[in-house]
């Protein structure tokens, strides 16, 4: 039995999911975890996976639509084979040699195993099987597109072969549109739900303006109310857009600020520079600063820029993609593991090169270059994030000036400075008293604290001494009851008193409730009787809405009815057309075909009547006048030679008796001589006389 290792390793291997996934629809099958770990055959195990597959692909011309009694082993297994290829199974990916072996001898852990990958992700499965037929590559021997310039077949190749693309990119988009609008299929009923809310809320809406204008009618004057109240609301709707409006100004007004700071700060160091310096030391300056911008620029900016955009790409790459399964993101990551080993090969062929190489003058060269390039990016890393840095201490320095602004205070000057002065006077006065009496409480403090200490101690002498005294007199605890007595007769009057106070409260309560109702139902009279008006007129308006609410459903089901039969015929017309194109590229390539065929029958006629230069150099070429006369002479050969060989059987047949008896004669003579030999070969070496030698010289006679 083969080994298994590289079939576990790409699935873990669960015959509990495996009986749940059959016992769900449209299998139904009542399998247990034992039947199919342990009691299920090899064939048995065969005959499950064939019905997934025709689960999976369930298209009516299906090559899983097969006996598996009838079916060969061997074409079985390829069958499977394939198929798992196609669905990206990994043992099939790496095409692994012994997975046709193991399934050939009926390896039960591999037949659970693809069972397990096809049903633990049978959707997956089922959709790739889809597209499988649609985006497969086709694969055109390269004969065929071999062109001579006068050959037709090349350019139909090419034609179909760029119609095939064309098309499978179609599929594609259209694939998608098609997901597109059944996953879209939710959202319209949730759209349908909000819709129903939101008109419900629109009816609740409706009935509250409805009470509120029967309110305002009732009042006086209501129009006059109505009107200052819609200029109110404009009113309103003019001050939040000044308030707008001030905000962006003052948001220009601070963009403008932080502008002229900057610009002030430059003038400063402009200033100072000039102060400081002269003007060649200004231009050298200057050149330093524009061969680090212009390095950050064309260097480091474009390499930054280039970063984002792919990460940016890839971004857009994994969002347009469909959802990955566990299985592609096994089968990348062995991709990406293989591109690491291949990378790593050619880091060490290429550092062994170099060392090998040690005549090459140019690799100190460009070693020194290398470093240098590596120094140059790492300042300028260090430069961006300095400037960064820069930036934010500019921003942090404007931010606490703004807040230093803000906080500033006025200096005090004459008759306000006296005033502050004498406030500080107060105030210390205030304070060395306070810290007076702080230290005489210190003081009280301690002197409390030692009382309370010495108290503590008389405490536990004066209860050492009744317990002393209760135990000679026998009647030990007697103290500690009458204290818990006394307490508990205390706390049982408080609570006497509380429950008094509570008894009150609850009366008075009743008492506010009562008036409270009696004061709500005087109020409430008349909104009951506005409400069971409202109820009577909410009960129509229900009819009214229940009716058409038939009436929309109706009209609903007519025009779904009518999309639906405007669909089919849409199909149906598509249908034709895709049928109308398809025979149409037939008829084409049949034409071509045609026209070849005529151009071979027209090249024919040339041969026999003559006259054509050029073909008669092309038939001296090719040793023949035309295709007629070398067939009829392939087949005057054909026929000589077909007489030769008749005339040869008859001669064989003629002498095979004869020969026969010689070839048996000639058999004979080979085992009497070979009997000779070794009769020979005994006698010399010593195994018999010399007399029975003689004799036996003398009796060996061949007789012919």
């Amino acid at each position: 039995m083969h080994s298994t290792s590289n079939l576990s390793e790409t699935e873990p291997l669960d015959t509990k999911v495996i009986a749940e996934k059959l016992s769900k629809p449209p299998f139904n099958k009542n399998y247990s975890v034992i039947d199919i770990h342990d009691k299920f055959t090899s064939f048995q195990l065969f005959e499950i996976i064939n019905e997934v597959l025709i689960y999976i692909d369930d298209s009516p011309t299906s090559v899983h639509r097969v006996n598996l009694r009838t079916e060969p082993p061997e074409n079985t297994v390829q069958r499977i084979v394939d198929f798992l290829y196609l669905l990206k199974y990994k043992p099939s990916i790496d095409r692994n040699p012994n997975l046709k072996a193991e399934l050939l001898d009926g390896d039960r852990h591999s037949l659970q195993c693809i069972l397990y990958f096809l049903l633990n992700q049978l959707e997956t499965h089922k959709k790739r099987a889809y597209l499988a037929p649609f985006l497969s590559v086709i694969v055109i021997p390269p004969e065929f597109f071999q062109d001579d310039g006068k050959n037709i077949k090349f350019k139909i190749n090419i034609y179909i072969y760029i119609n095939i693309f064309d098309l499978q990119s179609q599929f594609i988009e259209t694939h998608k549109y098609v997901e597109q609008l059944r996953q879209s299929g939710n959202a319209t009923n949730d759209l349908k739900k909000e819709i129903q809310q939101t008109e419900e809320e629109k009816q609740q809406v409706l009935v509250k303006i409805g009470r509120l204008r029967k309110k305002v009618e009732k009042m006086p004057n209501h129009e006059q109310w109505l009107e200052a109240a819609r200029k109110l609301r404009i009113e309103q709707t003019e001050e939040s857009n000044i308030v707008e409006k001030m905000k962006e100004q003052n948001e220009q007004l601070k963009i403008a600020e932080k502008k002229l700071i900057e610009v002030r700060k430059s003038l400063k160091q402009v200033q100072s520079a000039n102060a400081t310096s002269n003007a060649d030391l200004l231009w050298q300056r200057m050149e330093e600063e524009t061969k680090m911008n212009r390095f950050i620029a064309t260097e480091n900016l474009p390499k930054a820029i280039n970063d984002k955009q792919k990460n940016i790409d890839n971004i857009t790459r994994i969002l347009t993609e469909t959802s990955t399964s566990e299985s592609d993101l096994q089968v990348s990551e062995m991709e990406i593991r293989d591109l690491n080993e291949a990378i790593a090969k050619l880091a060490e062929k290429k550092l062994t090169k170099n060392r090998n190489a040690g005549n090459d003058k140019l690799a100190l060269f460009r070693q020194q270059a290398n470093i240098i390039a590596l120094k140059k990016e790492g300042t300028a890393e260090k430069i961006h994030s300095l400037v960064e840095k820069l930036n934010q201490l500019n921003e942090e320095l404007e931010k606490k000036e703004g807040a230093k602004g803000e906080s500033e205070t006025k200096i005090l000057k004459g008759e306000e400075f006296k005033k502050y002065v004498s406030e500080l006077r107060t105030k210390s006065s205030v304070y060395k008293r306070k810290k007076v009496e702080l230290s005489e409480l210190t003081t009280e403090l301690g002197v409390l604290q030692r009382t309370d200490e010495i108290l503590k101690n008389h405490i536990k002498d004066f209860q050492d001494s009744i317990y002393k005294i209760e135990k000679e007199n026998g009647i030990v605890g007697y103290h500690d009851t009458q204290e818990t007595l006394e307490k508990v007769s205390e706390k049982k009057n408080e609570m006497d008193e509380t429950k008094g106070k509570t008894l009150n409260e609850i009366s008075s309560l009743v008492d506010k409730i009562v008036q409270t109702i009696n004061d709500k139902k005087a109020v409430l009279t008349t909104v009951i009787q506005e409400v069971r008006a409202l109820r009577t007129k909410a009960q129509d308006l229900e009819t009214d809405y229940i009716e058409k609410k038939k009436v929309y459903d109706t009209t609903i089901a007519s025009l779904e009815s009518d999309s639906c039969a405007l669909e089919q015929e849409v199909r149906g017309y598509r249908q034709d057309i895709i049928n109308d194109q398809s025979r149409y590229h037939y008829l084409n390539a049949m034409l071509n075909i045609s026209e070849i065929s005529l151009d071979r029958v027209l090249q024919e006629t040339k041969a026999y009547i003559g006259g054509d230069e050029k073909f008669e150099e092309i038939q001296k070429i090719r040793g023949f006048k035309s295709y007629r006369e070398l067939y009829n002479k392939k087949l005057n050969e054909q026929e000589n030679l077909g007489e030769m060989l008749r005339n040869t059987q008859k001669e064989v047949k003629a002498c095979h008796e004869a020969d026969m008896k010689q070839l048996e004669m000639f058999k004979n003579i080979k085992k009497l001589l070979d009997l000779k030999i070794e009769t020979n070969r005994k006698l010399l070496l010593g195994e018999k006389n010399n007399e029975e030698f003689e004799g036996q010289m003398v009796q060996d006679r061949l007789i012919l």
